[in-house]
C-alpha cells in the first residue's frame, strides 16, 4: 500500500506541503523539518526515479536527520546574536536613558522610561523637569 503512496516523486512534495502548512496551524517548529525532509525525498526520487519505498524511506531518515541538525545550528546562532533581556527586572534599564519626570531635590525624583514613571536617585542634587539622564545603577 505504501509503495503506491509514495510511487511518484510528487507524493512527496505533496506530503511535504502539506507538513508546512500544518506547522503554520500548529506552530511548534519541528513540522517545517520535517516537511523539508519529504522535500528531499522528493528531490532524491525526481533524481532516480526507480528508488524502491527502502530507499526512500531511508532518504527520509536521513534528510529530516540533516534538516534537524541545520535547525539546531540555525536556532543556536540566533539565540547567540539576541542579548538575553528576559527576567532582568530592572536590570534591563541599566545604560539606557531616560527623562526626568519629577525634578529631583536632594538627590530623589522620579524618571520615565518606557511610558512608565519610576522613582530614583541621583549623585547630582538638583535634575530639572526634561533633562536625559543615564541610568548606572
Amino acid at each position: 500500500m505504501l509503495e503506491l503512496i509514495f510511487s511518484a516523486w510528487w507524493h512527496w512534495f505533496i506530503a511535504a506541503i502539506l507538513l508546512m502548512i500544518l506547522e503554520v496551524v500548529v506552530p511548534g517548529v519541528f513540522l517545517i523539518w520535517l516537511g523539508l525532509g519529504a522535500a528531499l525525498t522528493g528531490l532524491f526520487l525526481l533524481l532516480i526515479p526507480g528508488a524502491s519505498l527502502a530507499w526512500q524511506l531511508l532518504a527520509l531518515a536521513c534528510s529530516i536527520s540533516i534538516a534537524v541538525t541545520a535547525g539546531l545550528k540555525w536556532q543556536r546562532t540566533l539565540l547567540r546574536r539576541q542579548p538575553a533581556q528576559l527576567n532582568l527586572g530592572l536590570d534591563g534599564f541599566i545604560g539606557r536613558i531616560a527623562e526626568v519626570s519629577q525634578p529631583f531635590t536632594q538627590g530623589h525624583g522620579r524618571i520615565r522610561l518606557d511610558g512608565s514613571s519610576y522613582p530614583a536617585t541621583s549623585s547630582t542634587r538638583e535634575l530639572a523637569i526634561g533633562q536625559r539622564v543615564q541610568i548606572t545603577a
